[in-house]
């Protein structure tokens, strides 16, 4: 019998790597170019996350169904907080109604709310039960969370006019959840939970 929980959990984990690393790719862009050349691929990627994160937040709650593990609500917390967070960032930086600075508010408030539900998803692998892949979960997670927290606070240091150790901080961060990312893929697709 096909688990279905468990297939979305591993599809979202894989596009929210992909759009990761989309995101990641326009900071750098923006990092190196000093432009907003890469502005339109964070805005895709932090998009691509978001479905991600709601993919994975849906097979989590087909999974406590299934199994009935109250674990699991703080991963289910954490997914929703994440997909907020993410979207909340993506609104920021496309919505062109929004002057430049309420965006970069919006995006360190996205990111900071990605953060919080990283961290939350880290509380539910610490809760959950043994297995190969917890303490890479726990990992994982703990890097999204700080890549996010990283992201947020240069958007900070960005507002208060100092642009160039944001842009540096924001770079570090989506890079450290490219990491956090490639370390959850392993974790859910190739060792048993």
């Amino acid at each position: 019998m096909v688990d279905y929980g468990e297939e979305l959990q591993i599809s979202g984990i894989w596009i929210i790597g992909l759009g990761a690393i989309v995101a990641a790719l326009g900071h750098t862009e923006q990092t190196l170019t000093g432009t907003g050349l890469g502005k339109d691929f964070i805005i895709k990627g932090n998009v691509i996350e978001a479905i991600g994160n709601s993919l994975q937040a849906i097979g989590v709650e087909k999974e406590v169904q299934s199994k009935g593990e109250i674990s699991e609500i703080y991963t289910i917390i954490g997914c929703w907080l994440e997909a907020s967070g993410n979207a909340t960032t993506a609104v920021g930086l496309a919505d062109e109604r929004i002057p430049e600075d309420e965006g970069i508010k919006l995006s360190a408030l996205g990111s900071g709310v990605l953060s919080l539900g990283a961290a939350f998803e880290t509380l539910g692998a610490v809760y959950s039960k043994d297995s190969l892949s917890r303490s890479l979960e726990i990992v994982g997670n703990s890097f999204i969370a700080l890549g996010a927290l990283l992201e947020s606070i240069g958007s900070v240091f960005t507002l208060n006019t100092k642009k160039d150790i944001g842009e540096k901080l924001s770079l570090v961060g989506s890079w450290t959840q490219v990491l956090g990312g490639i370390i959850l893929i392993y974790a859910f697709t190739f060792l048993d939970n």
